[in-house]
């Protein structure tokens, strides 16, 4: 009796290890105030924290989304390399510097960013989210 309780057991274990196996973006944030930065207004100075079971994360992608619409997708290895992060970690934050194709809304408009990664091993995280205003000028 004591054998198919603990292959059950197994099993489960499995199975739970394999539904939430893929990357989880989490704590989206501004790394400075203003969120965008003063010599590039288009460009936003974000940070999240990322965990990966696999340690594939830095053999995918990262996605950037304005209002839920695909922006750009950035080699997740690159920004690994850039901030010295090990290619096989697990977990960490990464600082992400990148434009947005922000024409569409105006000074003074609220927009949505979210992040998506997809790691070496094709799986897809969640797309944690932010809102901000865009500020043009000089207050």
């Amino acid at each position: 009796m004591g054998a198919p309780k603990q292959s059950r057991w197994c099993a489960l274990a499995l199975l739970l290890a394999a539904c939430g196996g893929g990357p989880q973006l989490t704590h989206l944030r501004c790394r400075e105030t203003p969120c965008q930065d003063p010599e590039d207004p288009f460009k936003l100075r974000l940070a999240v924290d990322f965990s990966d079971p696999s340690g594939t994360l830095s053999e995918g992608t990262l996605e950037l989304l304005l209002d839920g619409t695909l922006q750009n997708a950035v080699s997740l290895n690159d920004l690994f390399t850039a901030q010295g992060i090990g290619a096989r970690a697990t977990s960490g934050t990464l600082s992400v510097d990148e434009e947005f194709a922000l024409d569409s809304v105006s000074s003074g408009e609220s927009f949505n960013v979210g992040l998506t990664a997809k790691n070496g091993d094709g799986q897809s995280s969640n797309t944690p989210e932010l809102d901000l205003t865009l500020e043009l000028g000089s207050p």
